[in-house]
């Protein structure tokens, strides 16, 4: 029964009396309830979570017998951290009133006394009766306006159920399984993608289908998406790397995976589409704009459309394979001039972040570009695509493929495709020029705030990048020239002096 707030009329009137909140939607507040702890109501419904709060005042007898029984509906319901937010608010009592109740009935969700604006929030949502106790949705719509009878606790609970909410232990902490998925590589009829689980992910399913079979699947099972998931997709718990095999070629699939909690809760179900590659392999190799390790924009066709090559070694860091081949790819691109004749090299890793491919790069000592997955490497593989690794390919200046694959990856087979194509060698020496007349170093190699070039019959001095763009041009009026290079980006320069041509590495 219901106890009308004023107080002469609660002997009259409190027994046979019902009300209820008249609003449909909530109204915001934040207070502070007795222990000091600011409470904003929007925050928490924001937040996801449901709010039960129960108007009361501590003379109230039906109030003091419902409490009891709400308070043993929030053990059931969580404690507040999982799908309801339980709070108690009084109208006209003091801190020190609502603290002895609160010690008398074992409170432990926030209560709000009349003193801390209770009184200011029982008329706003024009509270007639207690206890008065309402359920308000995440959305903000109030979708209980009077809980009453509160017979026991099992009265609350089955109120909450209906909307949706779970009962939960206090004790278990609340969980949100995630599952991430990456796109490796993409070919005609193979798709390679990894799945990695967050650390409330303790298991989780993935697969691989069309939009149309995995309706079809679901339809015959009579499952909903997760639980179809969970039923018959592929189980893992650590990271995974997958292979999808025996696709169809250009057909567009997606990759599902459904997380789970360490009590076998479901999680949302991630979807990642992907499309095949069309069958037969494209004569034209795709552009692609990317940034080295050390900074430099490397744009594909404008280094074709400058009228040079391009060798391209894709390679995997940490593989035993990948690295077999690198000193024949270093020479070769010391035998083919140093990217300043007929052939421009660089190297392209999917898997390799900059740091282990500056670790590569000091390893093998290779002086061309070297693009990063974190430079757009993996997406540039997955565009072409690339199967297997290592793999080299030589493009011609005019887009198009001269081979697609020189295997097997050795100097022999490299100088071989590139005199298919006729491209001639070139002598390239660090720091020391290579022709017949007079001798002209340069040093430091590699720089850092300056480069000197030393040497007979300077001239007119000209420094290029390695994508064969000038940057500087001097005067040189005596043998010795020092070239400031502060403000020149990490990577390989090209500084020619007459006939002389020269190369140098900065390095901040």
């Amino acid at each position: 029964m219901k106890k009308l707030f004023t107080l002469i009329l609660a002997l009259a009137f409190g027994f046979g009396l019902k009300a209820q909140c008249p609003l449909t939607q909530a109204v915001d507040f934040t207070a502070t309830d007795v222990h000091g702890t600011e409470v904003h109501l929007f925050d928490i419904l924001d937040g996801g979570q449901y709010v039960l709060i129960d108007f009361f005042f501590t003379t109230c007898g039906p109030c003091q017998q419902a409490t009891p029984k709400v308070v043993e509906s929030y053990y059931a319901m969580g404690c507040n951290m999982h799908d309801v937010f339980y709070m108690e608010i009084a109208t006209g009592d003091s801190d020190a009133a609502c603290l002895n109740w609160v010690n008398t009935y074992g409170v432990e969700y926030p209560t709000i006394s009349g003193q801390a604006g209770g009184t200011g929030i029982c008329s706003q949502y024009q509270i007639g009766a207690y206890p008065t106790l309402i359920v308000i949705a995440p959305d903000r719509s109030i979708v209980i306006n009077d809980l009453w009878p509160i017979n026991n606790a099992q009265t609350v609970i089955n109120a909450l159920e209906q909307h949706g909410l779970q009962q939960h232990d206090c004790n278990t902490p609340s969980y949100d399984p995630q599952v991430s998925i990456t796109i490796d590589q993409v070919l005609e009829t193979e798709v390679t993608a990894t799945f990695t689980p967050n650390e409330d992910c303790a298991s989780y399913a993935y697969m691989m289908a069309t939009e149309a079979e995995i309706q079809e699947w679901m339809g015959i099972a009579g499952l909903e998406l997760p639980e179809y998931l969970w039923t018959y997709g592929m189980p893992g718990s650590d990271i995974i790397s997958n292979t999808f095999s025996d696709l169809t070629p250009d057909t567009e699939y997606v990759i599902y995976a459904v997380p789970a909690d360490i009590d076998g809760n479901l999680g949302e179900v991630v979807q990642e589409p992907v499309t095949t590659t069309p069958s037969g392999p494209s004569e034209i190799m795709p552009d692609f704009t990317a940034i080295d390790i050390d900074g430099n924009e490397i744009h594909l066709y404008d280094i074709l459309d400058a009228g040079q090559a391009v060798l391209i070694n894709f390679f995997l860091t940490g593989d035993p394979y990948s690295e077999a081949p690198m000193a024949d790819v270093v020479e070769a691109y010391r035998l083919y001039g140093c990217n300043q004749n007929d052939v421009f090299f660089m190297e392209i890793s999917p898997n390799g972040h900059d740091d282990e491919c500056h670790a590569w790069v000091d390893q093998f000592g290779v002086q061309y570009p070297t693009i990063s997955r974190d430079g757009g490497g993996n997406q540039i593989a997955q565009d072409i695509p690339v199967g297997y690794y290592p793999t080299i390919m030589l493009i011609r200046p005019d887009h198009t493929f001269a081979n697609r694959d020189i295997y097997p990856p050795t100097l022999e087979y490299i100088i071989d495709a590139m005199e298919a194509e006729a491209y001639e060698q070139h002598d390239c020496e660090d720091g020391v020029s290579q022709n017949d007349g007079p001798t002209i170093v340069v040093y430091p190699n590699p720089a850092n705030d300056f480069v000197t070039l030393s040497g007979e019959s300077l001239g007119t001095v000209r420094v290029y990048n390695a994508l064969g763009q000038k940057v500087d041009e001097f005067k040189a009026n005596s043998s010795e020239l020092r070239i400031i290079t502060t403000g020149y980006e990490n990577g390989v320069y090209v500084v020619k002096a007459g006939e002389t041509t020269l190369r140098f590495v900065v390095r901040h």
